[in-house]
């Protein structure tokens, strides 16, 4: 990197952390070097290069925190990248990103999975696919928690999303996973809430058959339908498993034995 490039670079970097910046815009960074958009652009690049800055989407970067120089941010801290990826739109990492936030699973998705009140063009976040679930305004700040510059779902609302969507996180056996690694952990009376506000009674039919199933301290016993139950639901919806066995109170049909999901998830 030339003398000039390298000034206007740390110029750049020590004005966003001065103005306590983490997130800016290709816009932004051009306003404030005063230079033409490709001049800014080369600046951009060689930042990049630099590791002093990750760019998260087109026209969208982070700075790099102070202890992952060299490291794409995203894989220290996600939130920052989707913070830059969505901005001002409603938003909340959920689902499988959710769920490896709280630590509930032992393999998480190379997938960033957002829930968005709008679309945004991106494909990828820092080099990881992006997937976005959409969802109305009402629903996207139910139980949403600050996580740095961002949201995530918080630990019951991670749970739901997972029990209404399972095969968006990877199937009835990293749900299982989940609810026994959340355990006494869980809060049932605010797990029951964010059922009742959503409309998702059979999220939590799922959620209470897995505690009740695996006999899960904390949380087995303590929950109740919304309403009664008039037909069977399946515990992974889609699946082309037949059902191996069929949870009585719920009315849940599990396509995989008691004994064999718990062999996985509570070894």
């Amino acid at each position: 990197m030339g003398i000039r490039a390298q000034n206007a670079s740390l110029i750049l970097a020590d004005d966003l952390v001065a103005d306590g910046k983490i997130l800016f815009t290709f816009e932004e960074a051009q306003r404030r070097l005063g230079r033409s958009r490709a001049a800014t652009g080369n600046v951009l690049k060689r930042m990049v290069t630099a590791g002093l800055i990750d760019r998260v989407r087109h026209g969208h970067y982070v700075v790099r925190q102070l202890g992952v120089l060299g490291t794409p941010s995203v894989a220290e801290e996600i939130a920052l990248a989707v913070a830059a990826a969505f901005a001002s739109i409603p938003h909340r990492m959920a689902y499988r990103t959710a769920l490896d936030e709280h630590d509930l699973i032992t393999h998480p998705s190379r997938s960033i999975q957002v829930a968005s009140t709008k679309r945004i063009r991106a494909r990828t976040l820092s080099g990881r696919p992006l997937r976005i679930v959409k969802e109305s305004e009402n629903m996207i700040g139910v139980g949403a928690i600050v996580s740095g510059e961002s949201c995530v779902s918080d630990l019951e609302r991670a749970l739901l999303d997972a029990a209404r969507r399972p095969m968006l996180v990877g199937g009835a056996a990293v749900l299982a996973e989940a609810v026994a690694a959340g355990g006494e952990s869980i809060d049932p009376t605010r797990l029951a809430k964010y059922a009742q506000t959503l409309g998702w009674s059979s999220a939590l039919r799922r959620v209470g058959s897995i505690a009740d199933a695996l006999a899960l301290q904390g949380v087995a016993g303590r929950l109740s339908p919304l309403k009664a139950i008039s037909a069977d639901l399946d515990l992974e919806p889609g699946s082309s498993q037949t059902c191996a066995w069929r949870d009585a109170r719920w009315r849940i049909r599990w396509p995989q034995p008691v004994d064999e999901i718990k062999a996985v998830v509570l070894q």
